[in-house]
């Protein structure tokens, strides 16, 4: 009984429980389910054919990241989220990106700059396009790839769980307007970060992602 198919992400060699957890999760974030909805395990173990043990770890998991909680005499429901919890997440973000530019600084190639580019003109094609949740998809690969160019374990670990929060409050949030005033600030990071001044590309991401909650 515990097997699994996920059209969009298989999650090839993940445990069971994440893979459900990444599931729930893109339901959250899609809207499926809202601040406030109670997620059923027995529904969700009905749906993906699997028992009811590996999806009560998956709400486990996503209860410790903060995503949903559990409330007496309801269960589990995916949580709210006050201004002010926003805003402070948005600020982990801030700097663990900061961070990750700054620890990158000594390895940044003519080759990472390349790739840097390629993401940050797909950034550009879906802002041409007006599509926010495509936009904020490819935002989110690009701040990624600075990630993993940085390579420290710690930094991407703070990075999903925050991201996570913020990811859910973005696409429920977000609008044309939105986009723009966050692309505006975005696109002077970007040609920072190609001509590799991390000082104001620092000054610049700050100034970007505070806007994201805006």
């Amino acid at each position: 009984m515990n097997t699994i198919n996920f059209k969009d992400n298989p999650g090839f060699g993940e445990p069971l429980s994440l893979q459900i957890y990444k599931h729930i999760l893109k339901k959250i974030i899609e809207g499926e389910f809202k601040a406030g909805d109670k997620i059923v395990e027995e529904d969700i173990s009905k749906e993906l054919s699997t028992s009811r043990a590996p999806v009560r770890e998956a709400l486990y998991l996503l209860q410790v990241d903060g995503i949903v909680e559990r409330i007496p005499r309801r269960g589990t429901v995916v949580k709210s989220f006050t201004k002010s919890e926003i805003e402070e997440y948005n600020d982990v973000i801030i700097e663990l990106i900061r961070v990750a530019v700054n620890y990158l600084s000594n390895k940044w190639s003519e080759e990472h700059k390349l790739k840097f580019k390629e993401y940050f003109d797909e950034v550009s094609t879906e802002y041409e396009k007006k599509n926010v949740i495509e936009y904020q998809i490819k935002i989110e690969q690009l701040l990624r790839y600075i990630l993993s160019i940085a390579n420290n374990k710690a930094l991407t670990r703070f990075y999903e769980e925050a991201n996570n929060i913020l990811k859910v409050f973005a696409q429920v949030q977000w609008n044309i307007k939105t986009m723009e005033n966050f692309h505006s600030k975005f696109e002077v990071f970007g040609a920072a970060m190609i001509k590799s001044d991390f000082v104001k590309a620092n000054k610049a991401i700050y100034e970007t992602i505070k806007l994201g909650v805006k």
